[in-house]
């Protein structure tokens, strides 16, 4: 996720300002987050990193519980950090992909949700940021994994069509990293199928995965429009906390 031209990067930047209304999954998962994240520090961490930031779910989570720490918000689509300093233009902001952090400092608690899964190498991901951890510190995520959007997958699938939703890392991703590790499931309820795609898109998280072949949209216009509802999708959500790699 490096340049505008990534289509991932300019899927969220196009979806920066429908973002908010259509993620109440992603704003439930931030919170969760940030709650497990208070738990697990010691003390009041004095520098935060939000990877990933997007619209900022997480950042102003983060805000309200460590009014006074120090919070850089980081994320690759410069839409989504423009909506976010529009929320709270106190916060320290970095357009960049979420793999490059080489010249920054180290914080006390690093933070990301919903993101991860973006990544070409999560587990790769994982020991970076877990370097730019301070002495004592926290990395605290939120992914979701294999088993998310599975109503979606089956309905498509009962129909004889391919799924081209993006992959989820298996649960098992993070193993040998001595990462502790908690399953939750979420879910949201649509009016219908169509409602859902649509959500998706508005959410900026339709990319199809690599090497996957979208259905044509004339046959998935019929097969929506065919679609009975409500439609309930869940998410599979790892939450997963590492400790620096510098003894305590």
């Amino acid at each position: 996720m490096t340049s505008d031209r990534n289509p991932i990067v300019a899927a969220f930047d196009a979806a920066a300002e429908t973002y908010d209304s259509v993620t109440p999954v992603q704003r439930e998962v931030a919170h969760a987050l940030v709650f497990r994240a208070a738990e697990a520090v010691k003390k009041p961490p004095g520098a935060i990193l939000d990877l990933g930031a997007g619209a900022g779910h997480v950042t102003g989570f983060a805000l309200a519980r460590w009014p006074e720490a120090e919070i850089t918000a980081l994320d690759a689509a410069p839409a989504m950090l423009r909506r976010l300093r529009a929320k709270f233009p106190n916060v320290a902001t970095i357009a960049r992909d979420a793999r490059d952090l080489h010249d920054l400092p180290r914080y006390d608690l690093i933070l990301s949700s919903m993101m991860l899964h973006w990544l070409d190498d999560p587990r790769a991901a994982l020991m970076a940021w877990r370097g730019h951890l301070a002495r004592n510190g926290k990395l605290c995520v939120a992914t979701p994994v294999a088993g998310s959007l599975s109503q979606w997958r089956e309905f498509l699938n009962a129909s004889g069509m391919e799924d081209a939703t993006w992959a989820f890392p298996p649960e098992n991703f993070a193993e040998g990293l001595g990462a502790r590790l908690e399953f939750s499931d979420f879910s949201a309820a649509y009016p219908d199928a169509r409602a859902f795609l649509r959500g998706l898109k508005q959410a900026g998280a339709r990319t199809p995965r690599p090497g996957a072949r979208p259905t044509p949209a004339g046959a998935m216009r019929r097969l929506l429009a065919a679609s009975p509802g409500p439609f309930r999708i869940g998410f599979r959500i790892a939450f997963l906390t590492l400790d620096a790699d510098q003894p305590e």
